[in-house]
């Protein structure tokens, strides 16, 4: 079998599954696990996150998106001599990775025609169900891995299920402000919060900044979509200059973080359990103490 993962999530769900010797090429977001970063990458983004602010960004995905043209440039040539036999891809957001839109220009390319599968999570369930059918297409037995996990994660509900839910904003977007969808409210609920402002199972969605003023959360952890913690620290001035900022509960004692998104929240592969855990020690360090300080801190 030849590997052919267009999305970071199907890589490391593959080589979690042990199919990672069977990976011949990846794209540009495919970083995890270390191992994938030695594979040849297959695709290129107009986006340019060092360079650009969020504001940018968001004007470049609206146009994209408006006139139907992609933000990622896959390169043909090396598609074609890889020859895969099976391409992963995802078909949740034409914006996040390269989509099977993207792949229809060069299916034509491989001979014989490989076999495609977009992974399709919208909510955390549909995370182990994407675990459970890419281990299908591979041959691998994915029910060890979903039992660990489903461990891991029960550790942690088992002892937030009592304690009382704080008040959580996740702010997906920073420049305009986006609240968080898909997996990540129930997330923030397994790990002891609720947050009112986003949307389980569907969509991030835009809002105003009022209703986070409204919100009053108590805890504020931004998570930009794609964006590391160093590219978030920089993107907090249009935060804190947004009218009511130091009022919100969360600034005034202390309770803003950044995460590092694109590793444990912004797509549904197996570190989503790591990213329970790591919502849990910024929510109630009182049970849960707070030992992956690397994934997380608070905003100064």
């Amino acid at each position: 079998m030849r590997i052919l993962s267009f999305q970071p999530t199907s890589t490391e769900m593959a080589f979690a599954l042990g199919a990672g010797r069977s990976i011949v090429g990846v794209s540009h977001e495919c970083t995890y696990p270390p191992a994938a970063r030695k594979k040849p990458v297959v695709s290129t983004s107009l986006v340019d996150p060092d360079r650009m602010s969020s504001a940018e960004i968001d004007r470049m995905v609206s146009a994209s998106a408006k006139d139907g043209t992609s933000l990622y440039k896959i390169d043909r040539d090396l598609v074609e001599r890889l020859k895969p036999d099976v391409l992963l891809t995802q078909s949740l957001c034409e914006v996040c990775a390269t989509s099977p839109s993207d792949l229809r220009e060069v299916l034509h390319l491989v001979k014989p025609k490989p076999r495609v599968l977009a992974l399709h999570a919208h909510d955390f369930e549909g995370m182990f169900a994407d675990l459970r059918e890419l281990g299908e297409l591979l041959g691998k037995d994915p029910r060890p891995l979903e039992r660990r996990l489903r461990g891991r994660l029960d550790a942690v509900v088992r002892k937030t299920r009592k304690l009382p839910k704080r008040r959580v904003f996740c702010m997906e977007w920073i420049d305009p402000v986006y609240a968080s969808g898909h997996w990540v409210p129930e997330m923030v609920t397994m790990a002891g919060g609720v947050d009112p402002l986003a949307s389980a199972g569907k969509e991030s969605r835009r809002i105003e900044w009022s209703d986070v003023v409204a919100a009053a959360p108590e805890v504020l952890i931004l998570m930009p979509c794609g964006f590391s913690r160093e590219q978030t620290r920089r993107e907090l001035p249009k935060a804190v200059a947004r009218p009511g900022w130091s009022g919100l509960p969360a600034v005034r004692s202390g309770e803003v973080w950044h995460v590092d998104g694109p590793s444990y929240f912004n797509g549904a592969g197996p570190r989503l359990i790591d990213g329970i855990q790591i919502l849990a020690e910024i929510l109630h360090p009182e049970v849960f103490p707070r030992r992956r300080r690397k994934a997380y801190a608070r905003m100064s």
